[in-house]
């Protein structure tokens, strides 16, 4: 499960704006705060507990979620948020906008419910349950109260009450300044209760030609992310079976459950081919194994799939324009 790095850009400001040490957070995390693509990034959910524990021993601040939130800016959810604006409802909006969580995060689950008990989203906020990730459904629940505001015109203003999966760290009282609300903690998840009313509140932009351009662009975007996640699926696979004889684009469409012409098709749709994924990672584990072990070039040969350690090394001074002991030497020496 990953998350987009719209959410971290988000939380980077916040930090920014509270002036926190943002620079010895990343050192923390190994990053490089100044070159990160944020809102380019799709990192492993499970990161989001390093970073938040990280966060809390450079701040010191064992509720550091709650006391960011005045200072996120309005996360703008792009082809989400188009979609909620172009929708004739509120209600509408969200149902349609919750199709597509998935550009924001594989961990986040949200629901809208309409019963005999009221109207409320609900917001399990994490998958993966760690105490640092009380900061994440917080945080998100914060920005999803923003944002309902934002597309409602003010009219989502204030919520009726908040219901928190997580216990209170800091007095009652800085919670409701916080969410404007009566604020609960300790619950099955999160809910941002709110008037029902509120479902059936007509967008003042409802376009029906640009809604219908909305999910086309929303659709094509999910479609790039499953692409993506083939990649990725595909590399496991190849980190599992490089090493065996039979490692082929057949072997490999029957480990990821598609017929080898589909898989092909989805590969070119992604702007690459089986044997550039296959050369990619040969050359990207070849380069890990040189630099960081000890293991001899005729392992390496065989760890990277490769039948004859001549054909191993005319592929290496073709990708590096080195021979393999040169990069070791080079990147060791450096």
């Amino acid at each position: 499960m990953r998350d987009s790095g719209q959410f971290l850009l988000v939380v980077h400001e916040a930090m920014v704006k509270a002036g926190i040490d943002v620079d010895a957070i990343y050192r923390k995390l190994g990053y490089d705060a100044a070159k990160l693509p944020l809102k380019e990034l799709r990192t492993p959910h499970q990161q989001q507990a390093l970073f938040w524990q990280i966060v809390e021993g450079v701040t010191g601040d064992a509720d550091i979620g709650l006391h960011l939130c005045p200072h996120l800016p309005l996360f703008r959810g792009e082809v989400i948020e188009y979609l909620m604006f172009s929708s004739p409802t509120f209600g509408e909006g969200i149902v349609r906008a919750l199709k597509y969580l998935r550009l924001i995060s594989d961990a986040l689950s949200v629901r809208l419910v309409h019963d005999a008990d009221g109207a409320r989203i609900g917001v399990i906020g994490s998958a993966l349950e760690a105490p640092q990730l009380r900061h994440t459904e917080i945080c998100v629940v914060y920005e999803l109260i923003q944002f309902a505001r934002s597309v409602t015109e003010r009219h989502f203003d204030p919520p009726l009450k908040v219901k928190l999966r997580c216990s209170a760290r800091s007095p009652q009282a800085d919670y409701e300044q916080v969410f404007g609300c009566p604020v609960e903690f300790d619950g099955s998840e999160g809910e941002i209760w709110f008037d029902p009313a509120l479902l059936e509140y007509r967008s003042p932009r409802w376009d029906p030609d640009l809604l219908r351009l909305h999910e086309e662009l929303a659709q094509k975007r999910l479609s790039d992310l499953h692409r993506r996640d083939l990649v990725e699926q595909i590399r496991k696979v190849l980190s599992q079976r490089l090493e065996l004889e039979s490692c082929d684009l057949d072997d490999v469409a029957r480990e990821v459950g598609l017929a080898p012409r589909r898989l092909r098709f989805e590969l070119a749709r992604a702007g690459t081919s089986f044997s550039q994924i296959v050369t990619d990672f040969r050359y990207a584990l070849a380069r890990r194994l040189l630099v960081r072990t000890e293991e001899s070039i005729d392992n390496i040969v065989y760890l990277t799939g490769f039948s004859e350690p001549s054909t191993f090394y005319r592929a290496f001074k073709r990708w590096s324009g080195l021979t393999p002991v040169q990069f070791r030497e080079r990147h060791r020496a450096g």
